[in-house]
């Protein structure tokens, strides 16, 4: 008795270690942000830019064009913009700048313009490809373009040519605007984020997607597929923890891993606690793990309400431990309550979409 005791003792310890050491790699792997930098002329709208690739207001937007003393740093939960002073100028002569920035340490650069290319972002532009560096070309307040005696099509070819002949013909180049006077689609954005998540190395690409914007619907799908990659990791863990043989062993781990899941599903769509909340009786459960009750009621209630539920599809994606399947009651169940709160998610923003390109925001 005692030994099996001592045996189940031990497997509950291996089994914290389990989730423990999952929780911090997962952390770990959050704080490791896609690092984004932004540099042009001041008044390109770089901030304005941002603010519209969060799909929130995470940047100061000024009207001033030659006060910027120091980079803008925005921290989102996937990724860091950074948008840089101007290049060799009075304050940051082309010596001293990149001692002062260090520009090389970002995944991805992006020159914004909203006039002629600058001499100082092409120079700028040469030192950083040398590098290996990838850029973007943005052509930002595109809705003011306009000639009487030509087309915007033709406007926008002459722009490419410029920056061609001064960068080099492989480099891309976005037209964009920030005014919301016309859909997201006609503003370049989503073919913007596009640019950027394939410009991006692919195990970065991912993150990228989660946190940009979704301005249409099939973006949200992308950010859906996302969030079932991430359900999927959690389930690893919640395989492991339902290893242990002991019978409610330690609902406060279940908390842990359910709460980080549905953290993680909500920042996939943008939405926080308040806008979803999970839904029927299952939603009785989720509140009693995340305050922590633990013991054998809490398991039993678990049981009786998501065993049927948490098989059939489940099944063939519960993952493999230790060279077998594990249909183990908490991956099961992680599965099930994960779909449902994917699916909660997805329709909230999705109706949050719809409602926003009727009233014309995005």
């Amino acid at each position: 008795m005692n030994s099996r005791n001592k045996g189940g003792g031990k497997m509950a310890g291996d089994t914290k270690a389990i989730v423990a050491q999952f929780l911090q790699a997962w952390q770990r792997e959050r704080d490791h942000k896609i690092k984004i930098c932004l540099f042009g002329q001041p008044g390109a709208g770089k901030s304005s830019l941002i603010n519209e690739l969060a799909g929130q207001r995470v940047a100061r937007v000024s009207q001033a064009t030659d006060t910027t003393r120091q980079a803008q740093i925005v921290e989102c939960p996937d990724v860091i913009y950074v948008d840089l002073p101007g290049y060799d100028t009075s304050a940051f002569p082309e010596n001293a700048y990149f001692s002062a920035f260090n520009p090389l340490q970002y995944d991805l650069f992006l020159c914004v313009f909203a006039g002629k290319l600058h001499r100082a972002d092409v120079d700028f532009f040469g030192k950083i490809a040398r590098t290996g560096r990838v850029c973007l070309f943005v052509r930002n307040k595109c809705d003011g373009l306009y000639d009487p005696s030509c087309s915007r099509e033709e406007l926008e070819r002459r722009i490419l040519q410029d920056v061609h002949s001064l960068v080099g013909p492989r480099e891309k180049v976005v037209f964009t605007s920030c005014r919301r006077n016309k859909p997201a689609a006609e503003r370049g954005l989503p073919e913007l984020e596009t640019a950027m998540g394939m410009l991006l190395p692919e195990a970065r690409r991912d993150r990228f997607f989660r946190h940009a914007k979704a301005y249409t619907e099939a973006a949200l799908l992308v950010k859906r597929a996302s969030a079932e990659r991430s359900l999927k990791k959690f389930m690893v863990l919640a395989a492991a923890n339902g290893l242990n043989p002991v019978i409610g062993m330690d609902a406060a781990l279940d908390a842990q891993i359910l709460k980080g899941l549905y953290r993680s599903i909500r920042e996939a769509f943008g939405v926080n606690e308040k806008e979803v909340q999970p839904e029927g009786p299952s939603s009785q459960i989720v509140k009693k793990l995340a305050e922590g009750v633990t013991g054998e009621r809490v398991t039993k209630g678990l049981t009786w309400l998501l065993r049927k539920k948490a098989s059939g599809r489940a099944a063939k994606a519960i993952p493999v431990v230790g060279g077998a399947a594990v249909m183990g009651f908490n991956a099961g169940s992680l599965y099930f309550l994960g779909q449902k709160y994917i699916d909660a998610c997805y329709r909230y923003a999705l109706e949050r979409l719809r409602a926003e390109i009727q009233m014309g925001e995005p």
